[in-house]
Formats: structure tokens, sequence, C-alpha cells
């Protein structure tokens, strides 16, 4: 079975910020919108399919085709219960991508590694605009001992003497409407 992470990267091409002419937000501050070089970010594209990465994952993990995408200047990566040794083909493969990227101006990138251990978290990035836009770490708790909740066994013992105790007349009327049925 092997050690198992949840893993995501991202590359993007830097967004630029654009005032959009005669819009106003409620307040009356300018809106914005962002805007990317599509020339650049095709060419990003182009790059990652020539790259061992793509040829690496579109040939041994065709099992996984929704693992990677890119979407409005970004390309994304993200696996739930990935093995992500340093020596596995497809592993060794995204840190060539990664370090090849980071020679590009203009593009930034961001990688994040959550293993199953607490505080088993690597992070990395590099670039002036990292892309999160789409996940970031989180801790969580995975409880396995479902079989241990619920009541104990003399709490219902405690409970009936308690209230035995506190209501003697109700336990009597109890008792003589069940003898006479």
């Amino acid at each position: 079975m092997g050690y198992r992470s949840e893993v995501a990267g991202c590359f993007s091409v830097d967004k630029v910020r654009k005032e959009i002419p005669n819009r106003t937000d409620v307040n009356g501050d300018p809106k914005y919108e962002y805007d990317y070089d599509r020339a650049k970010f095709k060419k990003m594209i182009g790059f990652i399919k020539l790259s061992r990465f793509y040829e690496v994952w579109t040939v041994h993990n065709p099992e996984t085709p929704d693992a990677f995408g890119w979407r409005d200047g970004a390309f994304i990566l993200y696996g739930a219960d990935w093995k992500w040794y340093p020596d596995y083909d497809d592993v060794k493969a995204w840190n060539e991508l990664w370090e090849s990227m980071q020679d590009i101006e203009g593009i930034s990138g961001y990688f994040c590694r959550v293993g199953e251990q607490a505080n088993d978290i690597e992070e990395m990035e590099f670039g002036d605009a990292p892309c999160t836009d789409y996940f970031s770490p989180y801790s969580s708790l995975d409880f396995d001992g479902d079989g241990f909740l619920g009541k104990r066994v003399t709490d219902d013992e405690e409970d009936k003497a308690e209230q035995a105790s506190t209501n003697p007349q109700e336990e009597s009327c109890g008792s003589s409407v069940a003898q006479s049925a």
C-alpha cells in the first residue's frame, strides 16, 4: 500500500490588474479585472506538453485524466491519494518541470504536498504571483474509534436508579398498570 500524499501544483502566467473603465463598486471605488498574456500562456502550455512530465502522466496515468488541466492562465495539477516518492518516474518528471519553469520570465509556481503524518506538509513557490487561488493546505483529524462511542453499560443502570429515587410514584403507577393488564 505505501505512504500516500495529497498533492497540488500550479504554474501561472503572471496576471496584470487593469481598471475597468466607467465601473465602480458599491463604495464608488474603481472595479478591476485581471488579465494575462494569452500568447505567453499558450507558449507555457506548449512547453508543458513537450515536457517529460506530460508524456509520463498521459502514458502512465490514463486512469486519472483529470489529474491536471489548464484554465485562466494557469496549469493545475492535483491528486488526492498519490505515492509521492522522489525516485518514482512521475515525481521525477514533475520535479524536472518545476525546475525548468522557474527559468521562464513572467511565470509563477506553487506546489504543496500533504502527507499522512501530522506536520508532513511541503510547500514551494517561485515567481511574483504564485497561483494559490485553487487550493490551500489545512489540517484535519481522522477518527477511527466509532466502536468506543456510545453509552456505557453502567450509564443505563445509573439512570434507572436515579429515576427510581426521584419519581417513586411514577414507578409504582407503572407497576400497578402493568399488574392490572
